[in-house]
């Protein structure tokens, strides 16, 4: 948490992350959020999280239907009618749970798309959001079908019955449809930074968005440290010293402190006034020795 001086709490600017004025103090507070830091949280480590626009990520889908021994109404024909959104909510209730055991993190939603006679067949679409990471992938990938066939099992295929009056229930095979999203590679187009000038990097098999610092690790020309403001881009924050100072945008330029030519100054005084001092003392020997031969 940190502290900036503010007349009220309406000034209090923190760039994004949560922010409170402490009365007693006459100061914001701020709580940085994750990956962010300095007084108003303006700073950005060199390493933060990527932004990934699940929206816009294709899902990893399959395909199944089950045959649910209840009797078909006309009504089924109609996916939008009353009777058959009722029957979707109560199987849809079932089906949720079961889903999310086979991937909890990555369950997005269970869809009935259709219901046919034959007793009652649903046609069903289960989705899984694909995640930041290369093992996760392959597993939605090549291993999720094979979760789920052992999860709908006659124990939970009779749970399924239960809540259609006890009717048996049959799974019509699994299918997953055609990947998309083959590694974390095809993750890029949906990978942002949120703060200026980071890039998004794959690292052992995830994306992370790296700062400017990192990437050019000689940005302040190692006469500076570099800092990642999250709005404005890397910034030097230049040595300096009494005695010398580095300066500019990417601290590139150089010149002498007071405190160095305070030295030198002195310096050169110190050497004058020893010149004068022999000087003197020569002088005065010589005139020593001249009065002493007359």
């Amino acid at each position: 948490m940190t502290t900036t001086k503010s007349e009220t709490a309406g000034d209090c600017q923190c760039n994004g992350s949560p922010c409170g004025f402490n009365h007693a103090l006459g100061q914001c507070q701020c709580h940085c959020a994750d990956y962010t830091y300095g007084d108003t949280c303006f700073l950005g480590q060199n390493v933060s999280a990527v932004f990934i626009d699940d929206e816009a990520l294709p899902k990893r889908k399959a395909n199944f239907s089950l045959t649910i021994g209840a009797t078909f109404e006309e009504d089924f024909n109609d996916i939008n009618s009353p009777q058959s959104q009722q029957f979707i909510h109560t199987l849809t209730t079932k089906l949720e749970p079961l889903c999310k055991m086979a991937d909890a993190h990555q369950f997005k939603q269970v869809r009935i798309v259709k219901l046919k006679a034959g007793s009652v067949i649903a046609e069903i679409i289960v989705e899984y959001n694909y995640p930041n990471n290369e093992s996760h992938i392959q597993f939605l990938n090549s291993e999720i079908d094979d979760e789920l066939m052992a999860i709908f099992d006659p124990l939970a295929l009779n749970t399924i019955g239960q809540a259609f009056g006890n009717v048996t229930i049959e799974l019509n095979g699994l299918l997953l449809q055609p990947t998309v999203i083959r590694n974390a590679t095809d993750l890029e187009p949906y990978v942002n930074c949120q703060y200026a000038n980071y890039t998004a990097q794959l690292n052992n098999g995830r994306w992370e968005c790296v700062g400017a610092c990192k990437i050019i690790p000689g940005y302040c020309h190692q006469h500076g440290e570099c800092l990642n403001h999250i709005k404005d881009g890397p910034i030097c924050r230049c040595q300096s010293s009494a005695l010398q100072q580095y300066y500019g945008p990417r601290c590139e330029s150089f010149r002498w402190g007071a405190g160095f030519y305070g030295a030198l100054f002195g310096s050169l005084a110190a050497v004058l006034l020893l010149l004068v001092t022999i000087v003197g003392i020569l002088w005065f020997k010589k005139r020593r020795c001249d009065s002493w031969y007359i």
